[in-house]
């Protein structure tokens, strides 16, 4: 017997047979209501939150497992991440009856923005108890509208005690292309700083863009872009210009909501000089002292989360004494009651000012008891818990009306 025909022979006597695969190897979604998933063109309409599903146990030969009768756990794929974590409460439980469930109805939180897919799983447990799913099944995507400015920024609840720290979208991979006020609204840059620069969506008078423009509630953002701002060819931006899109991770820095690693998108070709519009800039919103009052005051401190990154006045404030926090963070502080007392000026009802950076000159060491007829500042404050700071930027002197 030749050495080739052993060998032959030792390999076969050498083989196993393994046992068949058996049980539900995924999950078959079918989505029965909306009856179009949308496309990319043609994207589906906010109210339309509600879907009805049906669910299949499907074996390793294609047929519905019978046996199968795990509850199962719906989540949402969007922007970038999962919603919520698996290790977290589900959106919903199905529960499946002989490998099925059919007519399951699945409500989407408004927060669901984008190209979305539906996650399902057999999972357990919560927190450290959870353990992963053996069994899974995908939707078809949901094309639901890209987020606007105001997505990134509103809380779940004014009134929830992390409202001054996280939104819905913290986490998320966003892209924003348009404003939420059609085709009177504009995205215009209202400040730039060393390391970015802030946005705000904006409404016009008309279609053409004409100013006044106004901004509501939630309609700026910080884009932290690390060194100098700039557009998709290089070009620096300034304030009064008008991007056609900024995309980029959104997170929160110390309770200030950001956006990371961007690219910035101008209307205009390479070829053409970027318009500049101040008129485009939306007023100031004018500060009260009842902004400084609990969340449960509807006219308290929320209205700093409202007008984050969008710029603000303060009308007659006194100069406090300087202190190791200039001398550490280059922050002043101003008392906006106009009485600027020791105890004011060391407690939590005072506006931190930095103008370090820009063309406001004067040492605010020698602006210690005077009254500043007119401040306005770029809102970027330090909510951390029950701690709070709050801190303007003004974007230059004539911000600071001496």
């Amino acid at each position: 017997m030749n050495k080739s025909l052993l060998l032959a022979l030792s390999l076969v006597g050498c083989s196993t047979e393994n046992d068949a695969i058996t049980g539900t190897q995924s999950l078959r979604v079918e989505i029965l209501a909306p009856t179009t998933t949308g496309t990319v063109d043609q994207r589906l309409p906010d109210s339309q939150r509600t879907l009805t599903v049906n669910l299949t146990a499907v074996d390793a030969n294609g047929d519905i497992d019978t046996t199968f009768a795990d509850p199962i756990r719906v989540y949402a794929q969007f922007l970038g991440t999962l919603t919520p974590d698996l290790d977290q409460m589900p959106l919903t439980t199905i529960p499946m009856v002989d490998g099925q469930a059919n007519g399951s109805a699945i409500t989407l939180p408004s927060s669901v923005l984008g190209p979305t897919t539906l996650w399902f799983d057999n999972g357990t447990g919560l927190g450290a108890a959870y353990e992963y799913g053996q069994v899974t099944g995908t939707s078809d995507t949901l094309w639901y509208r890209d987020p606007f400015i105001a997505d990134l920024q509103t809380p779940r609840d004014e009134m929830d005690v992390d409202a001054l720290s996280t939104t819905p979208l913290t986490d998320k991979q966003i892209s924003v292309s348009a404003s939420r006020y059609g085709a009177r609204g504009r995205l215009v840059v209202t400040s730039v700083f060393s390391q970015g620069y802030t946005v705000s969506d904006v409404e016009c008078a008309d279609a053409s863009g004409t100013p006044p423009c106004v901004a509501d509630h939630y309609d700026h953002v910080m884009v932290f872009t690390f060194s100098a701002a700039r557009d998709q060819f290089g070009r620096l931006l300034e304030v009064g210009r008008m991007i056609s899109k900024f995309n980029g991770g959104l997170s929160e820095f110390n309770g200030l909501t950001e956006v990371g690693f961007p690219r910035t998108y101008a209307p205009e070709t390479d070829a053409e000089a970027p318009a500049i519009n101040l008129g485009r800039v939306p007023a100031p919103v004018r500060f009260a002292m009842t902004w400084f009052e609990p969340l449960s005051d509807p006219a308290g401190r929320i209205n700093f989360e409202r007008n984050e990154a969008g710029a603000i006045e303060i009308i007659g404030a006194r100069v406090c004494p300087t202190d190791e926090e200039y001398d550490t963070y280059k922050q002043w502080k101003v008392d906006p009651s106009g009485v600027a007392t020791p105890a004011i000026c060391n407690g939590n009802r005072v506006i931190s000012v930095i103008t370090q950076g820009t063309d406001f000159t004067t040492d605010p060491k020698t602006l210690v008891g005077r009254v500043l007829p007119r401040l306005v500042g770029i809102v970027r404050p330090v909510s951390i818990g029950s701690f709070n700071v709050w801190i303007i930027y003004p974007r230059g002197a004539s911000d600071v009306t001496l």
